[in-house]
């Protein structure tokens, strides 16, 4: 069974330290996590579900509170990085970019920087074709739509140009660097 960006990200999360379930609510409260629900409903059973796939193993505290702390095993090792390095999906550079730009840092972080920039690199080329669409489409059917229908497609193509530009920006700091 593959994981979801959730399920990756969760993983990578209690890597660098445990945490509880509390904690990653937390985090997703105060961070730009807040792409993901901070609910309990999601976030417990998702490490619950995780815990009885072999990929993340828990402790409860001693003391008043309930309280279990999540650790990585190396199972979940071995699913994150097979997650990370998968192909990207068109899918997830026009519906979820926020994503693809997390698992950028998911990349340079639990893997390394030259992981990290060749995905930028896949990553700019995937959105340069979407951009090539956004064009197309608003050369064509596009271009009897309403003035706010094309004026949503224009920050949506604005939008892609940016991250085109992004992609490039930190590649080339990196190499500078």
């Amino acid at each position: 069974m593959s994981l979801t960006t959730l399920d990756a990200l969760l993983i990578f999360l209690v890597g660098h330290k445990s945490q509880s379930g509390y904690d990653i609510r937390q985090l997703f409260q105060a961070t730009p996590l807040g792409m993901f629900s901070d609910s309990p409903g999601s976030i417990y059973p998702s490490l619950a579900r995780l815990e009885a796939r072999g990929l993340l193993a828990s402790s409860a505290s001693a003391g008043g509170r309930r309280r279990r702390s999540y650790k990585r095993t190396p199972q979940g090792q071995k699913a994150l990085h097979a997650w990370l390095d998968g192909p990207l999906e068109s899918e997830d550079v026009k519906r979820r970019p926020g994503e693809v730009e997390l698992r950028f840092v998911m990349i340079a972080e639990a893997s390394s920087w030259p992981k990290a920039v060749r995905f930028l690199e896949i990553a700019e080329t995937a959105y340069t074709v979407q951009l090539r669409e956004l064009k197309t489409f608003m050369a064509g059917p596009g271009a009897s739509m309403s003035a706010a229908s094309q004026a949503a497609v224009d920050l949506g193509m604005r939008t892609c140009a940016l991250r085109i530009e992004w992609c490039r920006d930190v590649r080339q700091k990196k190499r500078r660097a």
